[in-house]
């Protein structure tokens, strides 16, 4: 008898691992709290939790922890469910921006104010680095060793790390209310603007290719991130474990029985 046919024929709902063909998967939170990925190519949810706070902006840093940042508080987040721990206050004001260089700084910038932060990850201690002369809407990133800002201005904004003062305008995103901007690991720069996901160009500015998340339970996002952004090895990212499909307890019935017959096959 053939045991592999049996598996075919009856074609159980067992536990099985499910892989798809590569798409970048970018994790974003909202106006409710809510964190969850989401698939660049499609706008495809999966809903993590709820973070308990509404952050205003969250990064992974090069080791695959995340981190969030309020108005005021640092936090540290757990990919895999959405729990939050609060660190500490950080004093920059209004602070809606938050990202890791490669070499493990967290930069931190705010609405209300246009200096450019550091923040130490144990602390939440803010240090001014300089004045960018543009708030944040919402977010920096890197691409390469090149850092940009979404500004208040709607645009994206060179920010000259070394020097801030000479932080340049590049150009407008043409879309409004840009929350955050990010770098998945073949460092290409996306937006996410209300519920939509949207490719950067980071030369001109411009914000294309609108891929819509809606109705999927994923409200107005507040910011993103991916989880190779700062160099973290993308293996690791959770939001690769593959689900898993629970077994029916009439699919445990059945598996039993075949494994007494693979037992009578084997010894008998």
């Amino acid at each position: 008898m053939n045991i592999i046919r049996i598996f075919s024929a009856t074609a159980l709902p067992l536990t099985f691992s499910v892989t798809s063909s590569f798409a970048a998967t970018m994790y974003v939170h909202d106006i409710g709290g809510n964190l969850a990925t989401v698939e660049t190519d499609s706008g495809a949810v999966s809903l993590i939790g709820n973070m308990g706070s509404v952050m205003t902006d969250i990064a992974f840093d090069p080791s695959g922890n995340l981190y969030g940042v309020t108005f005021t508080g640092l936090y540290s987040i757990d990919a895999t469910n959405g729990s939050s721990s609060f660190i500490g206050n950080h004093a920059v004001s209004d602070a809606n921006a938050l990202v890791f260089g490669a070499g493990g700084t967290l930069y931190a910038a705010g609405a209300t104010t246009t200096g450019l932060y550091s923040l130490d990850v144990g602390s939440a201690a803010n240090t001014l680095l300089g004045d960018m002369g543009f708030a944040s809407s919402g977010d920096l990133a890197f691409v390469g060793s090149d850092f940009y800002l979404s500004s208040t201005s709607g645009e994206l904004v060179s920010v000259d790390l070394s020097n801030p003062s000479s932080s340049t305008a590049v150009g407008s995103f043409g879309v409004s209310d840009v929350f955050g901007i990010a770098t998945d690991e073949t460092s290409s720069l996306f937006a996410v603007a209300g519920t939509s996901i949207y490719s950067v160009d980071p030369v001109t500015g411009a914000a294309t290719n609108g891929v819509s998340f809606a109705g999927q339970g994923l409200g107005v996002a507040y910011g993103q991130s991916f989880f190779a952004e700062a160099g973290a090895d993308p293996s690791d990212d959770p939001s690769n474990d593959p689900p898993v499909v629970p077994l029916p307890a009439s699919g445990l019935l059945l598996l039993a029985g075949l494994g007494s017959l693979v037992a009578r096959k084997k010894f008998g």
